[in-house]
């Protein structure tokens, strides 16, 4: 078992002087062509489309920056897809939660499984990392697991005591050459040399749930607090600091957008939201009706694209020309 060094830091809780409402964009819902496919993860593909994961139906996904959907289904009945990314191949890379298996789509289509070899894994959180190989989450077993592009896995226990799991869920590259993940049933953040070795840092809020994660444009990574209503960001050597994203918030897929700000969903409120690495958020409100939003990805076409899962659509927003000023 490899050694796990624990860490805790002091979190700095920064209150926003505002919450501002970006009124000036856009929003263009494109629903799919089958009822309840329940969209989830979603990311740029090296063609210039929009690739998505659809959980319920068991198919890839991929949209033109003009709205036009393509659906590839799954080998694997029921398999549950969840995260996607872009390899390092030319070629997208899918999480199936269910079948538990890694999903291997080529950007016309062609799709390759590769099983799991720990029974029940789930795995979720999907990335490419600084090896060039895949790294993924495995919730169900508590483990951050390696994949290289021929399919040969290795997994890294995470050492824990007491009734409660870590529950790792989204992980990402970072540039120190490590990667980063969140552990949402401990509220802890990971790192996890290429090696395996771990080190952790717990959130103040013990039940913050952190979700997502991404490495942001200032060199620090940054995720989002499902449970706390916040953005967190922590820097290499472990500083945490938390930015709130307003009342009865619940921020969950996160990304940078083309104009260099960090940029969320929320799951309790029908809106997507902006940040500036000073901690500034905008509010961009979504149609009526409680739609789940959930994946958030930068569009090949300098727009934010997005996933909603409950309403069955995935979704582009515009940006007004405004949030270029991001972190200026």
């Amino acid at each position: 078992m490899r050694p796990r060094i624990a860490g805790f830091v002091f979190v700095a809780v920064i209150a926003l002087v505002g919450t501002a409402c970006g009124d000036k964009s856009s929003a263009t819902h494109f629903s799919l062509p089958h009822k309840k496919s329940q969209p989830a993860g979603i990311t740029t593909g090296p063609d210039g489309h929009i690739w998505f994961t659809e959980f319920s139906a068991g198919r890839i996904a991929r949209v033109s920056t003009d709205g036009k959907i393509d659906e590839f289904p799954l080998p694997t009945h029921r398999a549950g897809p969840f995260d996607i990314t872009a390899g390092p191949d030319g070629n997208l890379w899918a999480t199936e939660f269910s079948a538990n298996k890694i999903a291997r789509i080529t950007p016309s289509g062609e799709i390759k499984e590769f099983p799991m070899p720990s029974e029940k894994g789930g795995p979720y959180g999907i990335t490419v990392g600084p090896d060039g190989n895949l790294w993924f989450t495995l919730q169900k077993t508590d483990r951050i697991a390696r994949m290289t592009l021929d399919g040969t896995v290795t997994e890294f226990p995470i050492p824990f005591e007491g009734p409660v799991r870590p529950s790792p869920w989204g992980v990402a590259a970072g540039k120190d050459g490590n990667i980063w993940f969140t552990m949402q049933g401990t509220s802890k953040i990971g790192r996890m040399t290429m090696a395996g070795e771990l080190t952790e840092w717990a959130l103040a809020d013990n039940k913050a749930g952190p979700a997502d994660i991404t490495l942001g444009p200032d060199g620090n990574i940054w995720f989002s607090e499902i449970h706390a209503g916040q953005i967190g960001r922590i820097t290499p050597d472990g500083q945490i600091s938390e930015y709130p994203t307003g009342k009865d918030t619940s921020p969950k897929g996160i990304t940078v957008g083309p104009d260099g700000n960090i940029w969320y969903t929320d799951l309790a409120k029908n809106r997507v939201g902006r940040m500036t690495t000073l901690g500034e958020v905008a509010d961009y409100p979504l149609k009526k009706g409680y739609r789940q939003v959930q994946g958030i990805t930068a569009g090949p076409d300098g727009n934010i694209w997005f996933t909603e899962t409950h309403a069955n659509t995935v979704a582009r927003l515009t940006l007004p020309s405004s949030s270029a000023e991001g972190n200026k």
